[in-house]
């Protein structure tokens, strides 16, 4: 199984427009690409990826969070503290797919665009 969201896929909040938002993402970018972050393997046979949808500069996990419909924190794959930056950890059941610095730069986007969902009271900001 492939997932948009690196933690909190149960229980975090949602906006309504989630669904139709990925759906126009999607039309508007054909050419995206799948980037593994990390795979979870919690029982034997089963597997969930934690990926990002990316064409060119433009990433899915951003629009997302820019737009309100998940918390930043949603895009967190598995972690320790380094230094006050996030670095992914190998865990036993947990493979890495992905650098540690291109994750720190994608947090830092991550954390830019909650801000501006935030600032802008869009989707789950919105305290109506």
């Amino acid at each position: 199984m492939y997932c948009l969201l690196g933690s909190g896929y149960f229980r975090t909040p949602r906006s309504d427009n989630a669904d139709s938002l990925v759906m126009d993402w999607l039309i508007k970018h054909p050419n995206a690409d799948v980037i593994p972050v990390s795979t979870l393997s919690s029982y034997p046979g089963s597997k969930m990826t934690y990926c990002w949808l990316v064409d060119g500069k433009d990433t899915l996990n951003n629009y997302l969070v820019r737009n309100g419909c998940f918390p930043g924190g949603t895009m967190l794959g598995p972690k320790k503290s380094n230094g006050g930056k996030e670095t992914l950890e190998l865990d036993f059941n947990v493979t890495v797919h992905i650098d540690g610095t291109s994750y720190n730069k994608f947090l830092d986007q991550i954390r830019a665009a909650e801000d501006y969902a935030k600032t802008n009271k869009l989707g789950i900001w919105n305290n109506k």
